[in-house]
């Protein structure tokens, strides 16, 4: 029993601070301590997302992890075949265009949103710009990065058994570059799914943004919260996937060393 207890225990120690964060959004506003219209009671947002409707909070979800994954699909088909050939067959060209490509990378996509709607048009065509905008910058940057990272040594050595340039892409270079280039793409997945929270406020009928951008417009404090609540929890579902597909496939990363004292 009490080897049950200690197991719950360390499986639960991550997630304490959260239990401890619920409790006090809950008693804070019922104590006084914070107005209740402004902070309402977790509980009552609990409710507010009961009463929506599981059905419409997964439909919301679904449409937004569509657009998300549509825009970024279209930047990693893009971004990593032009970063590898950047890095591996045009490393001068990579240098000359470095200086433009930050400055462009640099430019919030919310800036940019009007002027995406006034070239493509109010609807999924701006927000799938803003999802690849994005998401492509970082997973080029990786790309490149990871790519010129490879060690020289394995390819001369590749070289010197005769290895064609293919099996040396795919066989060296490509195992060596992947780990940064799987950063790049965990870091554009995330960046592109807060990003369209912003797009699809602006120009969407449908999704966890325009949920949160209705909530707002209609004074709906509670969804609100329930909107940013499950807008987290995407996110951090997200993250976790992204993080246990690296490690499946990723397993030729070496371990960190301990340290001894």
């Amino acid at each position: 029993m009490l080897k049950a207890l200690k197991s719950i225990h360390s499986a639960l120690t991550s997630y304490y601070l959260i239990f401890l964060l619920i409790l006090i959004w809950e008693l804070a506003p019922r104590l006084g301590w914070v107005n209740a219209v402004f902070v309402p009671p977790f509980s009552r947002v609990v409710k507010v997302g009961a009463d929506l409707g599981v059905g419409n909070i997964l439909l919301y979800i679904a449409i937004s992890l569509k657009r998300v994954f549509v825009g970024f699909f279209i930047a990693t088909l893009l971004a990593l075949p032009l970063g590898f050939i950047l890095a591996g067959a045009l490393p001068w060209l990579a240098r000359f265009i470095r200086p433009f490509t930050v400055f462009l990378s640099q430019i919030p996509p919310y800036i940019l949103f009007p002027i995406f709607v006034i070239i493509i048009g109010i609807g999924e065509g701006g927000i799938y710009t803003v999802i690849f905008w994005s998401s492509f910058w970082p997973i080029l940057f990786t790309s490149i990065a990871g790519i010129s990272q490879v060690d020289p040594l394995l390819v001369r050595a590749a070289k010197a058994m005769n290895a064609s340039r293919i099996e040396i892409f795919f066989k060296v270079v490509l195992p060596a570059a992947f780990p940064a280039i799987m950063t790049g793409m965990r870091s554009g997945l995330t960046m592109s799914f807060f990003m369209l929270i912003g797009a699809e406020s602006m120009g969407a009928d449908k999704g966890l943004g325009w949920l949160i951008h209705n909530a707002q417009s209609m004074g709906f404090i509670e969804r609100i919260y329930l909107g940013a609540l499950i807008v987290a929890a995407v996110g951090a579902l997200l993250n976790f996937v992204l993080d246990f597909l690296e490690e499946s496939i990723v397993d030729w990363k070496e371990a960190p060393e301990e340290q001894t004292v």
